[in-house]
């Protein structure tokens, strides 16, 4: 009687260690697929960056970027303005005195105009 019970408490124990080695070897056949499911995305994302940072490279798009997130323009479209071409107001002389004398210059190439 003793040695069927120790016969049965060893078959149970293989028993158990069978089916612990089948389940763990179930759990690593799912990770296993998970892993998988994730390296398939992954290279799908990897491939759609790629074409991304390719397509972003062309002029035409880093054209388009320059000009609407920056602010830039074509080198035809800036216009540059000499300093020494306008006219420098001075701040010594009053705003009347100013003013008497951009109306007599005004006046005065009125008159050569009319003589």
């Amino acid at each position: 009687m003793k040695w069927m019970a120790a016969v049965m408490v060893f078959l149970f124990c293989l028993v158990g260690i069978e089916i612990y080695r089948n389940m763990e070897l179930v759990k690593a056949g799912y990770t296993l697929q998970k892993l998988e499911s994730t390296r398939k995305n992954l290279e799908k994302q990897n491939g759609y960056l790629k074409q991304k940072l390719s397509s972003s490279l062309s002029l035409r798009s880093l054209e388009s970027r320059a000009r609407g997130d920056l602010g830039l323009g074509s080198p035809q479209e800036i216009r540059y303005i000499r300093e020494d071409l306008l006219p420098v107001p001075s701040k010594s002389i009053p705003f009347p005195l100013r003013a008497w004398k951009r109306m007599k210059e005004m006046f005065g190439k009125l008159r050569n105009l009319l003589l």
